[in-house]
Order: structure tokens, then C-alpha cells, then sequence
């Protein structure tokens, strides 16, 4: 997920290791301010974080990649409409695949980024899926300051166990 402002743009960093693991090309800024010093693990504990991009190359960069979600767009939108993106991005795939499925061999090789294409759409559906779950409180993540949270949003408490594991065993902060 991506939010764009005036003079930044945030993408949370389970964007950036799919870009990463990706075959398209990453401005150089963009990767040594992600991965730059040294090893970076992104798992559960720090995927819905969001990295900050300054630089006006680096939000032209975000800013056109489609299949990153923009969070402003999507927000305030219903469940509904959410499910219905989702079902779009499902039907523009299925097509990509069809077609792609109806080639030869030889021609399959030389149209390798329809795949690419079906992949990154899929990330996408995964991640309107995370959307969903976080405006209905079942997934946490903390969006940049100055960002409004969605209408008629969620925010789920810890409770009993939850609550005092994280007092034992607080996220560390490199």
C-alpha cells in the first residue's frame, strides 16, 4: 500500500520486498534507502510498516506503479466496492491468462511479462484483502502521521494474554 501526500509518499515495506523480488527495474535511491545497510528482513512483525520517499523521482516511481494500492483511493470506499476492485483486477487477470494460456510455446516466451503482469495483479487482490482487514480491525498497522484513518474505523484492543505479552516482549527498534 502506498499514500501519497504532497511531498512524500509512504509504501509499506511488504510493497517494497515484492518490488524488490520483482524483474522490474528499482531506482538506485529507492534501494540503497530500503536495503543500503546491509541485511533488511521483512516478516510479520514489520511488513505493514511505511518507509518514507522524499525525492520527487522516487514518488513519480511509486506513483506509477498500478499495482501497489493507493490507500487514499481506496480508504473510504465500502466493502462492497473494495470486493468489486478485487473482482475487476480477477477478471482483467483471468483474461491476461487466457490469452497468454491460448499462445504457442514460441510465442509464450517472447510475452514472459504477461506472467509478471498476472503476478502483480494478484499481489494486488492480497492487498485490497489487507485493507479489508484492517478497517475491520483484524490486521494492525500504524498509517504515517497526518494520514485520516477510514470512515467507521476499527481499531481492536488487546486483551488479557495479547496485552501482557507485548509489555514482556516489546517490538524491538533498530
Amino acid at each position: 500500500m502506498k499514500i501519497i501526500t504532497e511531498n512524500a509518499v509512504y509504501v509499506q515495506k511488504n510493497d517494497i520486498a515484492y518490488l524488490n523480488n520483482t524483474d522490474l527495474s528499482i531506482p538506485a535511491s529507492i534501494f540503497m534507502k530500503v536495503f543500503g545497510n546491509g541485511i533488511v528482513i521483512i516478516d510479520d512483525s514489520n511488513r505493514y510498516e511505511f518507509e518514507k520517499f522524499e525525492d520527487a523521482s522516487e514518488i513519480e516511481f511509486f506513483k506509477g506503479l498500478e499495482w501497489i494500492v493507493d490507500y487514499n483511493s481506496v480508504k473510504d470506499l465500502s466493502d462492497d466496492e473494495i470486493i468489486e476492485m478485487g473482482q475487476s483486477i480477477a477478471q482483467l487477470k483471468n483474461q491476461i491468462a487466457q490469452k497468454f494460456n491460448s499462445m504457442s510455446e514460441k510465442e509464450r516466451k517472447k510475452n514472459l511479462e504477461m506472467v509478471t503482469q498476472c503476478e502483480l495483479l494478484d499481489f494486488k487482490m492480497y492487498s485490497l484483502r489487507d485493507i479489508l482487514w484492517f478497517k475491520k480491525g483484524h490486521l494492525k498497522m500504524t498509517l504515517p502521521e497526518g494520514t485520516d484513518y477510514p470512515e467507521k474505523f476499527v481499531q481492536k484492543e488487546e486483551k488479557g494474554i495479547q496485552k501482557l505479552m507485548r509489555r514482556i516482549f516489546p517490538k524491538r527498534e533498530n
